[in-house]
């Protein structure tokens, strides 16, 4: 691995550390930029995609106002002779990318990656760099970029480690930042008169956080050439505002204004605008000029729902646990009636407390009652809960009116929660038989700002985020985002009443709704977050955490709910049978062994049998049958496979009953040593069985030194047989069997080895007689 990552670093220089800084060197004398030393080149191991742990991720850090962000990929093999591979490589700003294996593959119900803003490209693997995969972004976010790669699967050969090359695959990359200069800070709340610096200037606009609306205008334009003033001609040629990201000419969208003159002017009106961002400003001129600007923002605090009595909400509480337990239906209306007074006013929304105008004021101003839910952590990792805030008590109940709407939010953080799911589900507490109409709650989910609202309406942006409950039928609503980005999140809430299909005031004075907002590991709620077919990994590549399906038994997808494979139980049950039921070829070694007096080897063989037999089936994911830890029966299994290799060898020499116990404990000791060093290297295997092949060679050869005379072994048409057979076996292991037929190939090269060998050994023939 040193040898590659030699190789990639001095492949980088030759072939685009070069194009970097030369691009370094041209951007340097570009206006209104500075440039960014690169981002330290990262690589890392490529795998063949079969599950998410699979997968090589790398972590970069855009800093803030940069023009243009540029990635650039290399993949390379260690060897000349290694087939080329397909690389994909997904980048994704805030979380991890959401990967499916192949497009047959969906996700489970309700679920929605919000995976649009992905930026997808491959590449293959050389050995000399021959291609480079280069994805700039103009305007990108500031903070946190994710990469996923990873080769497209196949059908892997079984490689003895150390015995035959096995090709590795790596993949480097590079990222390069392109910042805007010092960018001037426009005041809000006053009039300013500003100057351009150049033909392209940028300004930045701090909107904090309880803000519904932000306005920028924009007039008296005038070049500071007198010679070229002209109230007909265009002043400012272009103008873009947009939240976050630096607006790009040509490359943002879409509202950019062009060909403003003197006597022109524009409003920007942004309703529910990001908040605690900036807003960035691009005026594009032909000279410079000077123009007036205002920024104002209409303010919509957020607020804590009111609380007259902790005692009589613990009381409400349990109240309304008992409606939503096994008797809700009978027991419905005489709680509901009982505690309805005393609920309404523990939540206390009334209209004219939190609908509010202010006098003289926009008529669109218009501040609806905003609630922070505050974020419960749980000790397990990708575990926490969301709940709304009050003074000295947390619900997931929210009253909700057909006056207004109702806006909630919360926060994901970075690093803490993308590598989980973000579950919400929405319950609407009403049934037919508490009023005549029917009751329609709208509910939208919207990242980064809140969702716009015209005429007491919800105006969601995404159809897939947007869900209807009914009192008639559908009570509940759910939607899963998987890695979901670091943001503030917003849940808009607005109910309606029907009667004879039109829209009513609403009988009942409130309409009661369950809020439940997790961020959960994978997939699915409990102990089974992939269903049944499937488990829940925790990955961890350094710094970085999070949760993937891995699944099993032909189920696909990412929670593990595609059935690919038909027959996929007969399939795993065969799988499981032939990798533990065909260690059942001991079985004659064990009978000869004992028939023959080689109690020792007997037990050898018998220990093998079960520890392999044990050690396959706890290495399948469909079986729970692990008597012991898996570490503990891999080891057993390697140890006491090449110990069966010893014994058999030295039974072989004939040696004096004292020699045979020193051979064997020190076959023990050297076998220990080496499986516990590498167990899957060949140097653990070949060592010990050239020793062991020492020992009976060289006391053949000793003894046909001291008689002075070279005899043919008694036998020898059976050792020859069980070693053509062992190497049939080799031959087998070497070239055809692959990780898709390994359970077909279980009975290998040292099962047929350990059967024919052993029936070599014969105790009362003696090969050579002194």
């Amino acid at each position: 691995m040193t040898v590659m990552f030699e190789k990639f670093v001095f492949s980088m220089q030759r072939s685009f550390y070069f194009s970097f800084f030369f691009q370094i060197y041209l951007l340097s004398f570009l206006p209104g930029t500075l440039c960014i030393i690169p981002e330290a080149s990262q690589e890392s191991i490529l795998q063949p995609f079969k599950s998410y742990s699979d997968v090589a991720m790398f972590h970069f850090n855009v800093p803030k106002e940069v023009l243009r962000a540029t990635w650039q990929f290399a993949a390379f093999t260690d060897q000349p002779n290694c087939p080329q591979r397909k690389v994909h490589i997904h980048l994704r700003w805030g979380s991890y990318p959401v990967l499916l294996i192949d497009n047959m593959t969906t996700f489970p119900t309700n679920m929605y990656p919000l995976n649009n803003d992905t930026l997808v490209i491959s590449t293959n693997t050389y050995f000399e760099p021959k291609s480079v995969a280069v994805v700039p972004v103009y305007g990108p976010q500031a903070g946190d970029w994710f990469v996923a790669a990873y080769l497209s699967p196949w059908d892997k050969k079984v490689q003895q480690q150390g015995l035959f090359h096995k090709c590795h695959y790596s993949i480097g990359s590079i990222a390069l930042w392109v910042e805007a200069s010092a960018i001037e800070n426009v005041p809000v709340g006053y009039q300013a008169t500003l100057k351009t610096k150049e033909t392209s200037s940028y300004y930045k606009i701090y909107v904090p956080s309880g803000i519904s609306t932000l306005r920028v205008y924009i007039w008296g334009c005038n070049s500071t050439v007198h010679s070229l003033r002209n109230i007909r001609k265009p002043c400012i040629k272009n103008i873009a505002l947009q939240g976050r990201v630096l607006p790009i000419f040509n490359n943002t969208p879409p509202n950019n204004i062009g060909n403003l003159t003197m006597l022109d002017s524009y409003l920007f009106t942004i309703s529910s605008p990001y908040e605690d961002s900036y807003y960035y400003l691009l005026i594009i001129s032909d000279s410079i000029i000077e123009f007036n600007i205002k920024v104002s923002v209409s303010e919509c605090p957020i607020k804590l729902m009111e609380k007259q009595n902790v005692e009589q909400y613990s009381l409400i509480t349990e109240k309304f646990t008992q409606i939503s337990g096994t008797n809700i239906k009978q027991n419905q209306t005489v709680v509901w009636n009982h505690n309805r007074s005393s609920f309404y006013n523990l939540m206390d929304l009334r209209t004219n407390q939190f609908y509010v105008q202010k006098e003289n004021s926009n008529p669109e101003d218009k501040c609806f009652p905003r609630y922070q839910l505050v974020r419960v952590k749980h000790s397990k990792i990708f575990s926490t809960s969301y709940l709304l805030q009050g003074k000295e008590w947390l619900t997931p109940w929210l009253a909700l009116t057909d006056s207004y709407p109702i806006i909630t939010q919360f926060n994901i953080l970075p690093f803490v929660d993308i590598g989980g799911t973000l579950d919400i589900n929405i319950h609407l507490e009403m049934y037919e038989t508490m009023t005549k109409q029917l009751i329609v709650v709208t509910v939208c989910i919207q990242k980064g700002h809140a969702s716009n609202i015209l005429e007491n309406k919800i105006i969601c942006e995404d159809e897939k985020l947007f869900m209807n409950l009914s009192s008639s039928d559908k009570h509940d609503g759910s939607i899963l985002i998987p890695y979901p980005q670091p943001d503030i999140w917003y849940i808009s809430l607005q109910a309606t009443c029907y009667l004879n299909n039109h829209p009513v005031n609403c009988e009942m004075e409130e309409i009661l709704v369950s809020l439940n907002v997790h961020i959960r590991q994978c997939v699915f709620p409990g102990k089974n977050s992939c269903g049944r077919h499937g488990i829940c990994q925790e990955i961890h590549r350094d710094l970085l955490a999070y949760t993937a399906c891995d699944c099993y038994e032909g189920y696909k997808g990412w929670g593990c709910t595609d059935m690919i494979i038909t027959n996929s139980g007969t399939s795993a049950t065969t799988r499981i049978l032939m990798l533990t039921l065909s260690n059942g070829f001991f079985i004659p070694a064990i009978y000869i062994a004992i028939k023959r007096e080689f109690y020792t080897e007997g037990l050898i063989y018998l220990s093998t049998m079960l520890s392999s037999a044990l050690y396959h089936a706890c290495d399948q994911h469909t079986t729970n049958y692990c008597i012991t830890k898996f570490e503990v029966l891999q080891y057993c299994d390697f140890f006491s496979s090449i110990l069966a290799f010893w014994v058999t060898l030295v039974a072989m020499a004939e040696l004096p009953i004292h020699l045979v116990s020193l051979c064997n404990m020190f076959g023990v000791l050297l076998i220990a040593f080496e499986v516990q060093s590498n167990r899957t290297s060949f140097i653990s295997i070949s060592i010990p069985l050239t020793i062991g092949i020492i020992i009976p060679v060289g006391t053949y050869t000793y003894r046909s030194y001291r008689i002075k005379s070279w005899r043919r072994p008694n036998k020898l048409s059976k050792l020859l047989i069980g070693s053509l057979l062992a190497g049939v076996g080799f031959l087998l292991f070497s070239m055809i069997e692959t990780e898709a037929n390994y359970q077909h190939m279980a009975y290998d090269n040292r099962y047929i080895f350990i059967i024919f060998v052993t029936a070599c050994t014969d105790k009362t023939i003696k090969q050579l007689k002194y």
